[in-house]
């Protein structure tokens, strides 16, 4: 997405986005789930909509929207700042009862909705005729994917065995450099050491 905010791209920046939530701004979204850990960029109202849009959409027996949100939150930590803004702001948009209402006729914030409500404003996001929403609905919807088909733990229903035998070239390069790195890349090129040169057992004394 370009280096415009999400609210202008969409066209809500302006007074009739503000004179709707005057009121509509009083209704407080829901508190799903509390996190788990500490958050890396995503707001906690975020965190909750981003809750609330991965149970709806990744819905393999098992999956944990939970998790999965603190997935993105972790992939959106190694991204450009505007990225993890442009995130928070779409979020915020889909959470909000005056977009809602201006864009949807919508007067409950999506996570106060029922399943069937929250389905169906998905799928306004998927079908707008904004490409702003689209290709936020995108975004939202293919980073939980991503997190959750990265967890080994999506792994058995799909009925997916990792690789073995990797050659080590293909392993993560995340401790490159380090000394521990260094003394096993070492350990690895050192010619392995002579054997031990055998010692013959003492001859028996003849007999005269």
């Amino acid at each position: 997405m370009r280096r415009r905010t999400f609210l202008g791209a969409t066209l809500l920046g302006g007074g009739a986005l503000v004179a709707a939530g005057v009121g509509l701004g009083l209704f407080r979204g829901r508190t799903i789930a509390e996190p788990r850990r500490a958050l890396l960029t995503l707001r906690p109202a975020s965190f909750q909509t981003l809750v609330a849009f991965a149970g709806r959409v990744v819905t393999p027996r098992g999956a944990d929207p939970v998790e999965i949100a603190h997935g993105v939150d972790a992939l959106l930590a190694c991204a450009p700042p505007e990225a993890g803004a442009d995130f928070n702001q779409a979020l915020g948009l889909l959470e909000s009862a005056a977009a809602g209402l201006l864009l949807d006729g919508r007067l409950i914030p999506f996570t106060r909705l029922g399943g069937p409500a929250q389905d169906a404003a998905i799928e306004a996001w998927r079908h707008s005729h904004l490409g702003a929403r689209r290709a936020g609905y995108q975004a939202m919807r293919k980073l939980c994917l991503a997190v959750y088909y990265a967890q080994p733990t999506s792994w058995g229903p799909l009925h997916y065995q990792p690789p073995t035998g990797l050659n080590r070239a293909a392993y993560p390069d995340s401790k490159a450099g380090t000394p521990e790195w260094l003394a096993a890349e070492a350990a690895a090129a050192a010619p392995a050491p002579a054997p031990a040169p055998a010692i013959a057992p003492p001859a028996a004394p003849r007999t005269p």
